[in-house]
């Protein structure tokens, strides 16, 4: 009867409770990672998306650890489907698929919305322009990165995609992001400048009642934090930061007390 409901519930797409991701795929060699993909099995979505974030953040520094990469971002995909975030469910898949480009989910063991959801992200990956990250000899990355914004809920992160970026007169890039977040919850957006200089990021959201938050921070170790932003109508804040031509992650956040979610753009201009 237990396994009846379970399948039942699996079929619906993820249930929130521990068993939610059958444990049949093959632990992962890094630790932390490992940690992560038992936390969604077991249906702790936020903890596995703080666990898996992390490791992905490590990981990615490394090329030789494309399939433990693959995995994070796999799972995170997974607890994102299982929080109800879509968007930022196929972000994380299409991170997983760029680690490992002929990745796929078995139905035997997994359920059928993650299998729906994990396709339709590569049906976009497959559309997806060359504009993502040119490589430079040595792994490195060349031009600006869109589409890997980082969605954080209690802590965690996953991806959101960008809406779109365009090159401006004086040289300089705009992206425009669109999404919302929730009472304590974050969105990250991850961009490259093609050089150094000034960084501008502006949030703007609907209820003036309310205040979102916007930050930066450097993509890799120490993190370090960059600029200051200022309030500057009931609806838009600012921040400034000079940078480098390094990965930089740019954050909104929502502990403004008020349950539901709050829509938002963000409009960053970069060198």
């Amino acid at each position: 009867m237990a396994r009846a409901l379970l399948s039942f519930m699996l079929a619906l797409g993820l249930a929130a409770l521990p068993g939610a991701v059958p444990a049949q795929t093959p632990a992962p060699a890094d630790p932390e990672v490992a940690k992560g993909v038992k936390l969604v099995e077991d249906g702790d979505y936020d903890g596995a998306i703080l666990t898996l974030d992390n490791a992905s953040r490590r990981l990615a520094s490394d090329p030789s650890r494309a399939k433990d990469l693959s995995q994070a971002y796999l799972y995170l995909g997974i607890a994102y489907v299982g929080k109800g975030h879509e968007a930022a469910a196929r972000a994380k898949f299409r991170e997983a698929l760029t680690q490992i480009r002929d990745l796929t989910l078995s139905p035997d063991k997994f359920p059928p919305k993650v299998i729906d959801v994990f396709e339709a992200a590569r049906a976009e990956a497959g559309k997806a322009p060359a504009q993502t990250a040119e490589k430079k000899g040595g792994g490195g990355h060349k031009g600006l990165l869109i589409g890997a914004g980082i969605v954080a809920v209690g802590g965690g992160v996953a991806i959101a995609a960008a809406s779109g970026g365009s090159k401006a007169s004086d040289n300089r890039q705009t992206l425009n992001f669109a999404d919302s977040v929730a009472e304590n919850e974050q969105r990250f957006f991850s961009v490259i400048p093609r050089s150094a200089g000034a960084l501008e990021a502006t949030v703007t959201w609907q209820d003036g009642q309310i205040e979102l938050g916007v930050g930066l921070e450097e993509r890799n170790p120490p993190y370090t934090d960059l600029g200051q932003a200022q309030r500057t109508t009931n609806t838009t804040r600012v921040l400034r930061a000079n940078v480098t031509q390094q990965e930089y992650v740019v954050i909104v956040s929502n502990y403004s007390g008020r349950r539901g979610t709050e829509p938002f753009t963000v409009r960053v201009t970069l060198p």
